[in-house]
């Protein structure tokens, strides 16, 4: 026998014994995960649910969460109906007794916890201190401390009518802070004044975390999870196997300010976090709590540590940054060296810790506590009417014109006129697409990447202002709205109205904030296209001229791209402005805007602009997916759902789009796509060359079938809100509206069972009250 054919037998027989090695292993996992779901066992094909795209079943199983009593030592500050709040004056350390559960939530774990529990000193002095810091040393290296390793004293301590206030030493770094810590309702309110925090040394604090133990778990001592605001939502299970962490989660509310913090040209961008709150769960529908962050939110961070990242204890937190760590260049060629802000931020810290009960106690409690807390504070737009019938809208959005490079300046590629527009809404139309919301790109001079924040004239080659008012008259008679898509934020170095080097944000280290327009997709003759960011106070500026522009042109909808979720710091000397103070200015530009227009909408917005949205285009649909997070879930929407219309970003980019277009059902959110009217191939030479796919001529079909489907699933929930949402077994779940109409989504490939129906499978099943 030759050599070749001993190499092939050899070959052949491992690739046979692993064969056979996953079959044993794979059926003997099969027997250990079998979901009851009318007896339906866990197929291959439902291995996909057990990833963290998915969220996980519930275990159904009695649980005890261990009583807590309350240790010498603590002294109760102040009593409501609902909570009991407990303090020890020598360490700062808080527990709070829910009243209607009995359940005591400790700041620190308690002996029994730490028992067996391997801390070295600097992690022994974290779990016990209310104050975690990072600071700078005399060195100007960042170091990290607590209450306890720093050697902290209180000094001032006084009852107040709903607790306690406490003034406090940190003496290793001297440094004087003040923390008050008051009920109110269902909620334990903690402050930190930013009147009594003074730093007496060279040492600089960096960042400060108040009662970051609050509920943290031992491994799986107590069943539950960790809430993080990650994209959609996300969650971080309590467990005793893992696999390895080497670090925490760490997410800027609000993303990183671009002023301050850099990013390589390579990072992956994460999922937004557009919402300042956190929760934990002490046993599913037990007791938990959901945390938001009041103040200090603009410089902040939510940071997660599951078990086995530095200690046992699963534990959140709000981070709150003092002043930012930067790299200031000294030299052309970049050379530079690492500093620190010397000033620091001056702002208040407020987090509210809202105690949750029983049924209330997941992360659907969660979400309807904030949609709650929003709707009463003035801070979420409300439908007109919640007894609206009729079909759900499609987003539906057209590129019309873009650039290109020409022998002597650039040239338009015209990929969708306004005429031709008007034609495809009308092939939807007669196809039974009735409900749409209309947004074109592109519309203005030079085309979409052309002039921002210069926007007029209308571009003559897709048919100028006469057809743009044709086409915007033709929807109003179909009641379509019509949006002219804008961006107060992105401007494309110096226009008539822009002068880069006067309104354009500087970073900390007074260059101007600029990135090159190429990317690993567009080629490199785009390098010399520079995208700044337009001061907010500039931007205003050109809403109060662009108003009356849209004014004259009979436009009454816009949508504003990266203005709803892109926030940054101007270190410009004379139009500084902290991240505070921008979204200030936002939500100032916002309000004028709907002053004057019908409709307003924004692309992923932050909560400050949450009041000024009537529809919110292209929502988080999943979390970042990182290994530490155990399930993804649909939070944003159940905050949302019933009050604003939410849309999935484009379905022309959608990997799975079966699998897609299931989750939208599941999450109650609107298909969208990104239409020309020509071949995407006529892009290939302009910066839109991502988009790979988008002639009406070859998604037309899909457009309508996707949209029927959607619309079906959802038409009799658009005003309705979501109130509950159960995995009933892996890749079924059903959601619950408070209009009694509940919706299993089925993402299995074969027919499944839950409760009394059947589902087909990629499919949904929508039953009505009486059912």
């Amino acid at each position: 026998m030759s050599n070749k054919k001993k190499m092939v037998i050899l070959l052949g027989s491992i690739i046979l014994m692993i064969l056979i090695t996953y079959q044993i292993g794979y059926s003997e996992e099969t027997k250990k995960n079998k979901v009851d779901i009318k007896n339906e066992e866990v197929t291959h094909s439902t291995f996909q649910f057990k990833g963290n795209e998915f969220t996980q079943p519930e275990k159904e199983k009695e649980i005890d969460l261990p009583n807590k009593e309350i240790p010498e030592g603590y002294a109760l500050a102040a009593q409501n109906e609902r909570l009991e709040l407990y303090v020890s004056q020598q360490t700062l350390n808080i527990m709070i007794k829910n009243k209607r559960t009995g359940y005591v939530w400790s700041s620190v774990p308690d002996e029994a916890a730490l028992e067996d529990t391997r801390l070295n000193n600097e992690w022994a002095a974290t779990v016990m201190s209310p104050i975690v810091v990072q600071y700078f040393n005399k060195d100007k290296m960042l170091k990290s401390g607590s209450y306890v390793s720093l050697k902290g004293s209180v000094g001032r301590f006084e009852h107040t009518k709903d607790g306690f206030e406490a003034d406090f030493n940190l003496e290793t770094v001297n440094v004087d802070m003040s923390i008050e810590v008051v009920l109110e309702d269902d909620s334990v309110v903690v402050r930190m004044p930013d009147e009594a925090f003074k730093e007496n040394g060279e040492q600089k604090i960096a960042s400060v975390q108040l009662f970051p133990f609050l509920g943290a778990v031992k491994k799986e001592d107590i069943p539950g999870y960790m809430f993080i605001p990650d994209g959609s939502g996300a969650l971080i299970r309590y467990q005793d196997e893992h696999p390895l962490y080497d670090s925490p989660f760490i997410g800027k509310i609000y993303g990183k300010d671009e002023a301050v913090e850099s990013h390589g040209d390579l990072e992956v961008k994460p999922q937004p976090i557009s919402i300042p709150v956190f929760g934990m769960v002490h046993g599913v529908q037990k007791n938990g709590f959901l945390g938001i962050i009041e103040k200090g939110q603009f410089n902040s961070e939510i940071v997660a540590y599951p078990s086995g990242v530095n200690t046992d204890f699963n534990w959140l937190s709000p981070r709150f940054i003092v002043r930012y760590p930067y790299f200031q260049p000294t030299s052309k060629s970049m050379g530079g060296i690492n500093t620190f802000q010397k000033k620091r931020l001056h702002e208040d810290k407020e987090i509210r810790y809202v105690f949750l009960s029983e049924n209330e106690s997941d992360y659907v409690g969660m979400a309807k506590t904030y949609r709650n807390y929003l709707d009463k504070n003035d801070q979420i737009k409300v439908q007109g009417s919640k007894d609206q019938k009729g079909d759900v809208p499609v987003r539906i959005e057209f590129l019309g014109g873009e650039m290109e490079p020409g022998l002597i300046g650039q040239n338009l590629v015209s990929m969708t006129t306004f005429d031709q527009a008007k034609r495809i809404i009308d092939d939807l139309t007669r196809s039974g697409v009735k409900e749409m919301t209309a947004v074109f790109r592109g519309w203005n001079k030079g085309g979409l990447t052309g002039g921002n924040p210069v926007k007029f004239p209308v571009e003559d080659d897709l048919g100028g202002e006469k057809k743009l008012e044709e086409l915007k008259s033709h929807l109003d008679k179909k009641g379509i709205p019509l949006h002219l898509y804008t961006n107060y934020t992105k401007a494309y170095g110096d226009q008539d109205n822009f002068d880069v080097e006067v309104d354009g944000v500087r970073r900390i280290s007074n260059r101007i904030l600029e990135y090159s327009f190429s990317n690993n997709l567009v080629d490199e003759k785009f390098s010399d296209l520079k995208i700044n960011y337009m001061n907010p106070e500039k931007a205003l500026e050109i809403v109060k001229e662009d108003i009356k522009h849209f004014d004259k042109l009979g436009i009454n909808a816009i949508s504003i791209d990266d203005t709803g979720s892109i926030l940054f710091s101007d270190h410009h000397s004379e139009s500084r402005l902290s991240r505070g103070e921008s979204a200030s200015k936002y939500k100032e530009l916002a309000d004028t805007l709907s002053d004057q227009l019908k409709r307003l909408s924004f692309y992923q917005p932050n909560d400050y602009l949450f009041k000024y949205s009537d529809e919110i285009f292209s929502i988080p649909m999943t979390s970042s997916r990182y290994v530490y997070e155990t399930d993804t879930v649909p939070f944003l929407q159940i905050v949302m759902h019933g009050y604003i219309n939410y849309y999935t970003t484009f379905s022309n980019y959608h990997a799975d789009p079966k699998k897609q277009l299931l989750r939208m059902i599941e999450y109650g959110a609107y298909p969208s796509f990104y239409l020309t009217h020509e071949s995407s191939w006529k892009l290939q030479n302009t910066p839109s060359k991502d988009l790979f796919t988008s002639s009406y001529e070859d998604w037309s079909e899909d457009v309508v079938s996707q949209y029927k489907m959607v619309n079906e699933a959802l038409k009799k929930v658009q005003n309705a809100t979501i109130e509950n949402r159960k995995v009933i077994g892996l890749g079924v779940v059903e959601v619950t509206y408070s209009n009694d109409v509940k919706i299993i989504v089925n993402y299995n490939t074969k027919k499944m069972k839950a409760d009394d129906h059947q589902i087909e499978a990629l499919d949904f099943k929508l039953i009505e009250g009486g059912e």
